[in-house]
């Protein structure tokens, strides 16, 4: 997916690969290339979504709509999912995508 500064209504799906229907929080932070972050509450995806990086499975993958502002630098962007639930607190791994002129 290629996105651009200053877009916003954008989806940005983030696979985890863990079953996140439990979860009491879900929280996304995304690290901009000058190192100030975005944080937001993605939904759960519910039905499995077919991407160019694959299958992501129902409830195993989080979307988060990025927001007037959100995108407003050139560069390297780095994604990760906190999940709360009852019991334990899992972070998810990096992902990176670029934001282009």
């Amino acid at each position: 997916m290629t996105m651009n500064v200053g877009e916003f209504g954008i989806a940005f799906d983030l696979n985890v690969n863990y079953d996140l229907s439990a979860a009491s929080s879900l929280q996304i932070a995304i690290v901009r290339p000058d190192g100030t972050t975005i944080t937001g509450a993605p939904v759960t995806g519910q039905v499995p979504l077919v991407t160019d990086q694959g299958t992501f499975l129902a409830k195993q993958y989080c979307t988060y709509v990025f927001k007037d502002g959100d995108l407003n630098q050139v560069g390297d962007y780095t994604a990760r999912l906190t999940y709360n639930d009852s019991t334990k607190r899992l972070i998810s791994d990096p992902t990176s995508f670029s934001v282009s002129p």
